[in-house]
């Protein structure tokens, strides 16, 4: 009966996801914001159930996995200075921000990391699709941008296993912190080594080399679910092994196959991912959070312009283009929720953590897509005034 429930629940969700969606798209607003909107709604009919929690964490599952297999070992290390000179800057100004919000709103260490990673990283899924959808990709600064997406990808996925590794040994110290650091450096070795191996002897191409499309795709899952599972097992997230799963597979010949095949899971649980994150934010802090959620994401969104800024014309890029790169960092998405997830926060501080993540989401993701869309606006507009001064 229980199930029965769920099931009915799941459908609902659907539902409502669609039609919702459906409207999203027309206003071209986006879809992150408008699931987490209709989790929010729907908690107030039925609570996340056990299926829906299962399909939210398949759902980081498979969207680390989608990000890993969108990057090559190889074109990381070809790259690796550009990405690691812009992806440092880009760091440098945006983390420092969070861990000093978070001390001002007296949040104790945990929290306060988690503030910084949330605050710091921008949304891959949303720049990505704009990025397509504005036509910018031939852009002097669409270069650069993906160069720190690129960075902040791979070091939120890094400081993921960590926080997720200091959780499950109970507690900071340099012992502690050494032990997560090691295991999470040996892991990624792991993965980094056996995807370099197997581009020079090819013995994972020849394994999935599978021409059932059946067969293919449940080889594909298990390698995924395993690599997750692995990591877990250690004391690492499930996302840190899914995305190295998908980084070892973007070395093989099947990496278009792979996108095919495992693009419709991840669109599904993603969504259903978002949903439940929504369910999860409490009503009764959200109004009261409101203030504070546009106070951070007016003094990130500057942080992140400025950085963007910064970065474009240390490369020589013209003011305008400079600009666009700051404006594009601003979203922010996927993330920033699966981090304000990895804890539950203390509802007795004065901004709970996890109901303030979605205020600032919510305002990220729609404001930022919006400050993106328009960005040659404001640009027109901060060099005409310039030019007047």
């Amino acid at each position: 009966m229980i199930v029965n429930e769920s099931i009915v629940s799941l459908g609902i969700s659907l539902l409502a996801l669609f039609f919702a969606g459906f409207l999203a798209t027309r206003v071209n607003q986006s879809l992150t914001a408008v699931f987490i909107v209709v989790g929010m709604i729907l908690q107030n009919f039925f609570p996340v159930t056990i299926i829906t929690e299962f399909i939210a964490t398949l759902g980081i599952i498979f969207m680390l996995f989608m990000f890993g297999l969108e990057f090559s070992v190889g074109s990381l290390f070809n790259n690796q200075r550009k990405i690691f000179y812009t992806g440092i800057c880009d760091l440098l100004f945006n983390f420092p921000l969070g861990l000093f919000l978070g001390w001002l709103l007296g949040y104790d260490l945990m929290q306060t990391l988690l503030l910084a990673g949330i605050i710091y990283v921008t949304s891959s899924v949303i720049v990505a699709k704009s990025i397509i959808d504005l036509k910018r990709s031939a852009n002097p600064e669409t270069e650069y941008l993906l160069n720190i997406l690129i960075f902040e990808d791979m070091f939120i996925a890094t400081f993921l296993a960590f926080i997720v590794g200091i959780i499950n040994y109970g507690h900071i110290d340099a012992k502690g912190t050494f032990f997560v650091m090691a295991k999470t450096s040996a892991f990624f070795l792991f993965f980094i080594i056996l995807s370099k191996t197997s581009k020079k002897f090819k013995f994972i191409d020849k394994v999935i080399d599978i021409e059932h499309t059946e067969l293919f795709v449940i080889l594909i899952l298990s390698i995924i679910v395993l690599s997750a599972g692995t990591a877990a097992q250690i004391g690492l997230s499930e996302a840190i092994g899914a995305f190295l799963a998908g980084l070892l597979l973007s070395e093989t010949k099947q990496r278009h196959r792979i996108t095919e095949a495992i693009s419709p899971f991840q669109q599904f649980s993603t969504a259903i991912f978002f949903v439940a994150f929504g369910m999860s934010i409490d009503y009764k802090h959200v109004i009261s959070l409101i203030p504070m959620g546009i106070f951070i994401f007016i003094i990130s969104s500057f942080s992140k312009a400025f950085g963007g800024y910064f970065i474009g014309k240390k490369y020589a890029l013209s003011k305008r283009a400079s600009l666009r790169l700051g404006f594009s960092l601003i979203p922010r998405g996927e993330f920033s929720i699966i981090l304000a997830g990895v804890i539950a926060m203390n509802p007795n501080v004065p901004y709970p953590l996890k109901a303030l993540t979605g205020i600032y989401v919510l305002l990220c993701a729609v404001l930022g897509s919006i400050i993106m869309k328009e960005s040659d606006l404001f640009i027109k507009w901060f060099i005409e005034k310039k030019t007047s001064e």
